[in-house]
C-alpha cells in the first residue's frame, strides 16, 4: 500500500482533527516560544513542498551559498540526488541500500500498542522502494491542512531507546537545532537525547537546556554510515551515562512512516541535512547555565542506561504518557457481549437442540477470571513502579537541598575567614 492510498483511505489520519490542540497542555507551558531553529525548518520543508508558510515570525534563517547541482541522471554509481535546502546536492549512499522490513498494518499496530502511539498519529509502511533517507511522499490536497501532514521517517528501534509521540518539545527542538531528520539519528542517540531529559527532570534542573545538553554532548556521525548521527559525551567533562550498548542489530532495516495529527506540524525536520558547524560548535553558557550543569554532574553519579529508562521514568518526565487500560494485553481481551446478545445466542443454541454445557461455562469465566487477574497484576505494577520513581525524585531533591546547603555554609565560613584575617592585619598594623 503506497503513502497516499493510505492517507485516502484511512479515518484514523482525521480522527483527532477536534483534539489537535489536546497534545500542547501535556508539555510545561513555553509562553507560546517557538525556538528561531523550529521556525527555521517548518519554513523550509513547507516551501519544499510547495506550500505557503504559515509561520508567522520575524527570524530570517541565514542560507549558505549555493552549490551546483549534479546531473539530472543522478550521482556516480547510480546514487540517488536529494535537493538540501538550499539547493545543494545531498546524498546519503551508506543509507539508500535499506529497504524496511515493516511492511505489514500488524507490525506496525504493534509498535501502537507497545509504545502508547495515539490514535491521531498515521503509522503507516514505508514503500518497497522507499529508503529511509528519501523525501517523505508529498501530501494529496493544497493549504495549511495539507502542509501539516507530511510525515516523517521513524526507526523502530528509536521507540524502544524511548522516544514517544506527540514528541517532547526539547526533543523536537534539538533536532532542529541540529537540522536532522528523526531517522538520522541513531538508537544510541536518542537513549541519550531522552535520558538527558528524564535526569533534568529528577536531578531538579526543571525544563532541559540545549545549551547545557550540548555542554555534555557532542554530535558525531556514524563512521562509514554518512547522514547518521549519535551523541559522544565530551571528554573535558564529567560523564553522566553509561550502560550504552555496544551495537543494536538490524535497526537500520526496521523503519516507518509517521503522519502528525491534522493541524499539528512537526517541529523538527522532516527531510535528511547535515548540521552546520555553528550547531556543533561548543556551547558558551551562562552562569544559570552553568549552574545547571554543576548540578547535573553533581547528583548521585553516573546513570546506568540499562535500568534507567523505564516507562515509570518516561511518564514522569513527560516523555510518554500513562498507558490507557486498552493499551495492556490484558485489556485487549475480547469484551463480553451484552447480556441481551448472551440471552439471545443462548435462545439459538437452545433452539438448534445444543444449549452451552456447564463444563463450557466454568471455562469461559475461568478464562475472565485469569484476564481480570492479569489486568490488575498490570495495574499494581505500574503504580509500583510510579511510586519508586516518586521516591526516587524526592531524594534527588532532598539530596540536591542538602548539597546546596552544604555549599551555602562553606561560603559564609570561607567569607568570615577572610573577615578574620583582616581584622589581624590591622591589629598587627597598629
Amino acid at each position: 500500500m503506497s503513502w497516499h492510498q493510505y492517507y485516502s483511505n484511512s479515518s484514523a489520519s482525521f480522527t483527532y482533527g477536534s483534539n489537535v490542540h489536546s497534545y500542547d497542555p501535556y508539555f510545561d507551558d513555553d509562553g507560546g516560544d517557538v525556538k528561531p531553529a523550529v521556525v527555521e525548518h517548518l519554513r523550509r520543508d513547507q516551501a519544499a513542498y510547495g506550500f505557503p508558510c504559515a509561520v508567522e515570525d520575524d527570524v530570517k534563517p541565514a542560507r549558505p551559498a549555493k552549490q551546483p547541482r549534479a546531473p539530472a541522471g543522478g550521482g556516480a554509481g547510480g546514487r540517488r540526488v536529494h535537493d538540501g535546502d538550499d539547493g545543494t546536492v545531498l546524498s546519503w549512499p551508506a543509507a539508500e541500500q535499506f529497504r524496511s522490513t515493516l511492511r505489514t498494518q500488524e507490525s506496525l499496530a504493534g509498535l501502537r500498542a507497545r509504545y502508547g502511539v495515539p490514535e491521531g498519529f498515521g503509522l503507516i509502511p514505508a514503500g518497497a522502494s522507499q529508503a529511509a533517507c528519501d523525501p517523505p511522499p508529498q501530501p494529496r490536497g493544497r493549504g495549511g491542512a495539507a502542509a501539516s501532514a507530511v510525515p516523517i521517517c521513524v526507526y523502530a528501534q528509536a521507540f524502544a531507546a524511548g522516544m514517544r509521540l506527540p514528541l517532547h518539545p526539547f526533543v523536537a527542538g534539538a533536532l532542529a537545532h541540529y537540522g536532522i531528520a528523526p531517522s538520522q539519528l541513531a538508537p544510541n542517540g536518542w537513549l541519550v537525547l531522552v535520558a538527558f531529559t528524564v535526569l533534568c527532570h529528577f536531578r531538579g534542573a526543571g525544563a532541559p537546556s540545549l545549551p547545557v545538553f550540548r555542554h555534555f554532548f557532542g554530535l558525531a556521525p556514524l563512521p562509514k554510515a554518512k547522514g547518521w548521527y549519535s551523541f559522544r559525551g565530551r571528554e573535558s567533562v564529567p560523564a553522566l551515562f553509561t550502560g550504552l550498548p555496544n551495537s543494536t542489530k538490524t535497526w537500520k532495516e526496521e523503519f516507518l512512516l509517521v503522519s502528525p495529527p491534522p493541524g499539528a506540524p512537526w517541529r523538527c525536520p522532516v527531510r535528511w541535512g547535515e548540521p552546520s558547524k555553528e550547531a556543533t560548535s561548543d556551547p558558551v553558557l551562562t552562569e544559570a547555565e552553568a549552574a545547571l550543569a554543576r548540578r547535573l554532574a553533581q547528583g548521585h553519579g553516573v546513570v546506568d542506561l540499562k535500568t534507567y529508562l523505564s516507562e515509570s521514568n518516561l511518564v514522569a518526565a513527560k516523555i510518554g504518557r500513562v498507558p490507557a487500560c486498552s493499551g495492556t494485553e490484558a485489556s485487549r481481551v475480547q469484551p463480553s457481549p451484552p447480556a441481551k446478545k448472551k440471552k439471545a445466542l443462548a435462545a439459538a443454541a437452545v433452539g438448534a437442540g445444543g444449549g452451552p454445557s456447564g463444563d463450557t461455562l466454568r471455562s469461559e469465566l475461568q478464562a475472565k477470571e485469569r484476564a481480570l487477574a492479569q489486568a490488575k497484576g498490570k495495574i499494581s505494577k505500574l503504580e509500583e513502579e510510579l511510586g519508586k520513581a516518586k521516591a526516587r525524585e524526592l531524594a534527588e531533591a532532598r539530596q540536591a537541598l542538602a548539597y546546596e546547603r552544604q555549599l551555602r555554609m562553606q561560603v559564609i565560613k570561607a567569607e568570615g575567614g577572610k573577615g578574620a584575617g583582616a581584622g589581624k592585619r590591622r591589629r598587627g598594623a597598629q
